[in-house]
């Protein structure tokens, strides 16, 4: 519009004024009522021209060309800028993505750095309670098999003392039974025989340590029955084959 006016000014030979050019001017006619009319005169010749020419090209076409060259150049700088622009939008909100995403990964790493000490840590003694279950199982198995093998052998020890106080009761019983045996089918044989008799076989049963109270102790490992409860306690050896006393077993008999 700026260039249109101009032109306008310049192919018509009359300068655009402003309102205070129009108000001195006015002012100035009002004193001078020849240069008033001739004023009005100028003007109204103006816009007759302007009505008259109205359809006629105002500007050159060189001048358009050039114009229309121009904007083109404008829109093209224009949409040059908006691409650097959205460019630069691009790149700030991929940079503004990275940069948040860097700080959730870092948040949940740090996290999940944590759980993971956290589960090893689970992991770790929950492994060293295993390892102390199973080696405490390991120990039980073996006291198992070793009270086992100790139950076997205290078996044995008992039917092989079964069997010697067995041997006992059957080598005192023939000697009685022998001598009731040969009282009953020898009247005549001396009483004094009988009572040696008797007297051996009591003799046998008798304590080897204090020769008075009966034998009711078994030492081991010679298997001799040949103490009493109260002389075992200060014996550490057999008194019969004097073996070295490992333990003892006190019988009925």
């Amino acid at each position: 519009m700026a260039i249109e006016a101009q032109l306008y000014s310049e192919n018509l030979g009359f300068a655009l004024k402003g309102p205070q050019e129009l108000f001195m001017e006015n002012a100035c006619g009002f004193f001078d009522p020849q240069k008033k009319t001739t004023d009005l005169s100028d003007h109204q010749q103006n816009l007759n021209y302007l009505r008259d020419n109205s359809s006629v090209q105002l500007l050159p076409k060189p001048f358009s060309q050039n114009f229309s060259a121009h904007i083109e150049k404008q829109r093209m700088e224009i949409d040059h800028f908006i691409r650097i622009q959205n460019e630069r939008l691009r790149v700030a909100l991929q940079e503004q993505r990275k940069q948040q995403t860097a700080l959730i990964l870092n948040k949940y790493e740090t996290k999940t750095k944590f759980l993971l000490n956290q589960k090893e840590e689970q992991i770790a003694e929950v492994s060293s309670r295993t390892f102390q279950l199973e080696h405490l199982l390991t120990r039980m198995e073996i006291e198992n098999q070793t009270w086992q093998r100790v139950a076997k052998e205290k078996e044995s020890m008992v039917a092989s003392l079964n069997c010697a106080i067995q041997r006992l009761k059957e080598t005192a019983n023939p000697q009685s039974n022998g001598a009731d045996d040969a009282e009953s089918c020898c009247q005549n044989i001396d009483g004094e025989k009988t009572e040696n008799v008797e007297f051996q076989n009591m003799k046998k049963m008798v304590c080897r340590c204090c020769n008075h109270r009966n034998s009711c102790v078994i030492i081991l490992p010679c298997r001799h029955l040949c103490s009493c409860r109260d002389c075992e306690v200060f014996l550490y050896s057999c008194p019969v084959c004097r073996n070295v006393k490992k333990a003892a077993i006190e019988v009925l008999v």
